[in-house]
């Protein structure tokens, strides 16, 4: 048996709590099954459903984001990453391990759930319930381990706040599809289904779609982040077959084609190349946020390119770098092949597209501006807020005569966008990009500052995906 796995379950698994869990929820049901005239009925399935979102989503959570801040924390996590464990045994040893007895009542609850509907639901929609509650769970606790791995590129002190915002963003990966899933009535009506790449799915089988693909994605990051944490070399192509797969998954939603006589307002999915589109960016604005900016990463990468070692400086690479052209390329190719689609109210929308990819480009190269002048590399929040005022403050406090005019210098969506949507925010470019040059040649060629000598706080962050 895995031996980190083995070291968590005897330390969750002690004596007063393989008591204390049964006998607990029992006596929830027993009271339950008594009050309701002694029948599973919709009062013991409620109670079943509060326990196991207790239990799995508040509880296992929490224990998921944990579970290596804690040993960082307590400085027992050097020696952990000193040990002859690879990065895959030791990231789901720990996802498993210090979730494991969450999901020993989290079954409970599932099944007292199922006996509690098995009267009332067809075997069906009874089977897909039940999956769509164990997905979810398994999603949001993989999330909040993925985060909290992440976080530990950038600093190495914890507390419960942090802890508690990796609930919070597991959660909100999770509840939305379980809601939506669960919200139809029997999966068949045509307001329950939904339109991908060309097959038509209920939503409860969308979502298990959903739930399955991230979950398998997050486990793969969760390996690649653990090789960084334990020195060892990850390449970039993890994060970028990532950006291919959500471009490619989320472009294949498409409304349904229905008639005149129906509601068009339901799952009315923009474009192809939009879909992709928004997609893509997210990404871009994802990764830049969360992605370490570590100045001797930057360094080698600087020496790299200079040296002409290619591998190395891709490597090396920001992955919110290589995620632009990535970008870009998904969206001219879902534009040239659905031209159909880039056309809306009379507009091409070919040059809102290149804007909002040159925007995207603009607010990154602004984001390590601001990060390059700090010694820990991390004035994302300072960052967002100004990008925060600059999309929203500024164009409200310009004069509605003025606005058609200056607004392609703050959006790349006006009313008729033009040759001058694209050339405002390449100007812009060019500013960001002179400033960053700047502050470059000052920081990362320069003389090494005495707070940049110490390590990366990973061993080696310029390998993360």
């Amino acid at each position: 048996m895995n031996p980190e796995f083995r070291r968590l379950l005897l330390t969750e698994f002690q004596g007063y709590r393989l008591i204390a869990l049964p006998v607990s929820l029992g006596a929830i049901f027993g009271l339950t099954y008594y009050l309701n005239d002694f029948a599973f009925d919709s009062g013991s399935s409620f109670v079943a459903t509060a326990g196991y979102f207790a239990l799995v989503f508040i509880w296992g959570t929490r224990q998921a984001a944990d579970s290596v801040l804690q040993e960082i924390n307590h400085k027992t996590w050097v020696p952990q990453r000193m040990s002859s464990m690879s990065a895959w045994g030791m990231g789901w040893a720990k996802l498993a391990g210090s979730t494991a007895f969450t999901w020993i009542g989290g079954f409970i609850c599932l099944g007292v759930f199922a006996a509690s509907n098995t009267e009332w639901w067809s075997t069906q929609r009874l089977i897909m319930s039940v999956a769509l509650y164990a997905g979810t769970g398994l999603l949001a606790q993989t999330i909040c381990f993925l985060v909290s791995l992440s976080a530990i590129q950038k600093r190495r002190e914890f507390g419960r706040v942090h802890v508690v915002s990796y609930q919070f963003l597991g959660m909100i990966c999770a509840l939305p599809p379980l809601y939506i899933g669960l919200s139809v009535t029997g999966g068949e009506g045509i307001l329950d289904l939904i339109t991908w790449h060309g097959e038509y799915l209920s939503l409860p089988q969308f979502m298990a779609i959903f739930t399955a693909a991230f979950i398998g994605w997050g486990l793969a990051g969760i390996w690649a982040l653990m090789r960084a944490e334990l020195q060892e070399p990850v390449g970039p192509w993890l994060w970028a077959a990532f950006v291919v797969f959500a471009m490619v998954f989320f472009g294949g939603l498409r409304s349904l084609p229905v008639g005149p006589n129906t509601p068009i307002a339901f799952y009315d999915f923009p474009s192809i190349p939009t879909m992709v589109l928004i997609a893509g960016v997210f990404l871009i604005y994802l990764i830049g946020v969360t992605e370490g900016k570590n100045r001797i990463q930057l360094r080698r990468l600087d020496g790299a390119i200079s040296g002409r070692q290619w591998r190395t400086a891709w490597m090396t690479m920001p992955r919110s770098i290589i995620t632009v052209p990535l970008v870009g390329l998904g969206v001219w190719i879902a534009a040239s092949n659905f031209s159909d689609y880039t056309v809306l109210r009379g507009q091409d929308l070919h040059l809102i597209y290149g804007a909002t990819i040159l925007f995207a480009l603009r607010d990154l190269g602004f984001i390590y501006f601001i990060c390059l002048g700090r010694r820990d590399g991390r004035g994302e929040g300072i960052a967002l807020i100004a990008l925060a005022l600059l999309y929203i403050l500024v164009p409200e406090t310009i004069g509605v005569e003025t606005l058609d005019q200056v607004i392609p210098l703050f959006s790349p969506y006006g009313e008729n966008p033009s040759w001058w949507t694209v050339i405002a925010p390449m100007l812009e470019i060019g500013i960001i990009g002179a400033l960053l040059a700047r502050r470059w040649r000052r920081v990362i060629r320069g003389p090494v500052d005495a707070g940049d000598s110490s390590p990366p706080a990973t061993g080696n962050a310029t390998e993360q995906t």
